[in-house]
């Protein structure tokens, strides 16, 4: 309704653009007083020079017939009042002097006239004399005539000619106004098509949004439904046998909602163009084969053969753990949409310059009008795929992380058959002397983590307690507190190992609480820090690691690990 309004507003709008223009350039060429403007002067000088002519004649007869001298004068008057019509240089008389001769032509009658004239003022004109004179006269006025006829045949003719050159502007003009209306409704028509384009994919980008909320939802829901069941199970039992069992739902339930948030909140940096890629060597075998093994125990199905190509022992350099995601992602798809037959895994290093890793299944395969989709975000395909698990980002995700990587990715699939997915990553070929420390031995011993004095600092309770029991549970030496103040006066009196803080916090955050600490003498000075926070986001320091919660004690005990060695490395070329 609106669209048709504007459509007939901006044609009603050049309807009467072209109708003034034309009625402007009507009257501006096409008019009665324009053609009077292009014809020239509408007084006949043809017309003129025949009366004068005329009245030669009769002058000529009067002087002749022994006329009365008054007589004589008054029709020498009106003679010389005709010629100094016709010899006046006027808009009128141009024409009659664009001719050749008639300057000359008229200037001779009036001097003839003049001289007639001052013989009759004379006390006794010669009447002989003027007879004379007016028989020289009427040749001039016969070629005087003749002129005027020419002058007015080529007057009318370059008039004809002017108008068809204004007429063929005219038409030109017409032409080009008509052109640009074209392609003025040309654009605009394009323009309303990429409108509803943009209105066509905002709708179905919010659709899909909302379609992937309420997956979210019915996933999440899923997964506390699992952990408040197995909480009511093991309040109410006293059994052991169950609470093991229970507890073995429980820890499948958080490990899957932890997958989902890991899921969210990477596609968000994706999305927002925030993938940190930090490049190590390590060795690609382990790697291939524990994401196998892990997705394997995940996803178990006794019809489906899980097989792993000869997997070389080389050292590449990229980054391990976007590639970790890359691969359990396309690996645990391939599980979950295949019940029975195989899923095999190859990998393998082309020319010293690409990582090629192919992960081939017998699943359900796709349809081919669906592959343009299948790496769009909020996008679930409407086939079997829907009824699984999972927020339908897993593509989206491993696309993005790819392109971070300036690698490719191609896929293959044939409905009912299969599906084949094939990345290609540029990689550097290293040797073992370059693996990192945290690659060969990546673990603390206990003995180890009974020396480190962790301080933990977050301001929610819930997650400042569950924290410090984990670091406590595995033999670390833990101090806690919800009040990020109280941190700051406990690590200007007391030394500490380490100090985990929460970054988002009331009164002062976690890099608030660095900054402070680094600026002032103190026996935590120089304490290695590690930042915790609900968003996945980059460290506000870029020297301070950032672990994303829900946080792993595995994940906790490599950063530690890491940040040990390198404050002890640190220590050791400051003695040397």
């Amino acid at each position: 309704m609106k669209r048709g309004y504007y459509l007939s507003l901006v044609g009603m709008f050049f309807v009467l653009i072209v109708s003034l223009v034309t009625i402007f350039k009507y009257n501006s060429i096409l008019s009665e007083k324009s053609l009077y403007a292009i014809a020239g002067t509408q007084e006949n000088y043809a017309w003129s020079i025949a009366k004068f002519s005329i009245q030669l004649n009769e002058f000529y007869a009067m002087i002749n017939n022994e006329t009365d001298i008054d007589t004589i004068r008054l029709k020498l008057d009106i003679l010389h009042s005709r010629v100094n019509i016709i010899r006046r240089e006027s808009e009128s008389t141009k024409p009659l002097y664009k001719q050749a001769g008639y300057k000359e032509n008229i200037d001779a009658i009036y001097n003839r006239l003049s001289n007639i004239h001052d013989e009759l003022n004379k006390p006794s004109p010669d009447i002989k004399k003027i007879v004379f004179e007016t028989h020289e006269i009427r040749p001039l006025a016969i070629t005087l005539t003749n002129l005027a006829d020419h002058a007015e045949v080529a007057q009318r003719t370059d008039a004809l000619i002017d108008f068809m050159e204004k007429r063929k502007q005219l038409w030109l003009l017409l032409f080009i106004t008509a052109s640009l209306l074209i392609i003025l409704c040309v654009i605009i028509i394009i323009y309303i098509k990429k409108t509803n384009k943009l209105l066509f994919s905002e709708r179905t980008a919010i659709a899909n949004k909302n379609a992937f909320l309420g997956v979210v939802v019915h996933e999440l829901r899923t997964s506390l439904q699992a952990i408040i069941s197995a909480i009511d199970v093991i309040t109410n039992s006293n059994n052991k046998m169950v609470e093991k069992n229970q507890l073995q739902r429980l820890e499948t339930a958080a490990g899957k909602m932890e997958r989902q948030m890991k899921d969210l909140a990477e596609f968000a940096k994706i999305d927002n163009g925030y993938i940190d890629i930090n490049k190590s060597f390590f060795k690609i075998k382990p790697v291939i084969e524990n994401i196998v093994l892990d997705c394997m125990a995940i996803y178990s199905k006794k019809g489906v053969e899980v097989t792993v190509s000869d997997i070389k022992d080389i050292v590449v350099y990229t980054d391990s753990v976007r590639l970790n995601q890359v691969v359990e992602n396309l690996t645990s798809n391939a599980l979950k949409y295949t019940q029975r037959g195989k899923v095999h895994i190859d990998c393998d290093v082309i020319r010293d310059k690409w990582l090629c890793i192919s992960i081939f299944d017998t699943g359900q395969g796709i349809p081919k009008d669906k592959l343009k989709f299948i790496f769009k975000p909020f996008v679930r395909l409407s086939n079997d795929r829907s009824n699984m698990p999972g927020f339908g980002m897993g593509l989206a995700i491993v696309n993005g992380l790819i392109k971070a990587l300036k690698g490719s990715i191609h896929i293959e699939s044939v409905l009912g058959e299969g599906t084949s997915i094939t990345i290609k990553i540029p990689v550097e070929i290293g040797t073992e002397d370059l693996l990192t420390s945290s690659e060969l031995n990546n673990y603390l011993s206990t003995e180890e983590i009974s020396k480190i004095h962790v301080l933990v600092v977050d301001d929610n309770d819930m997650a400042c307690s569950s924290i410090t029991h984990l670091l406590e549970s595995y033999g670390y030496v833990v101090e806690s507190t919800t009040s990020p103040e109280r941190a700051l006066q406990k690590l200007l009196r007391k030394p500490f190992d380490l100090i985990l803080s929460d970054l988002q916090m009331p009164v002062l955050t976690g890099d608030e609480l660095f900054t402070a600490l680094r600026s002032q003498a103190s026996p935590n000075s120089s304490t290695p820090f590690i930042f915790v926070s609900a968003f996945a986001d980059l460290s506000p320091v870029p020297e301070v690691p950032l672990l994303t919660k829900p946080v792993r004690i595995s994940e906790i005990n490599a950063t530690i690990h890491k940040l040990i060695s390198t404050k002890n490395s640190d220590l050791d070329n400051k003695i040397v």
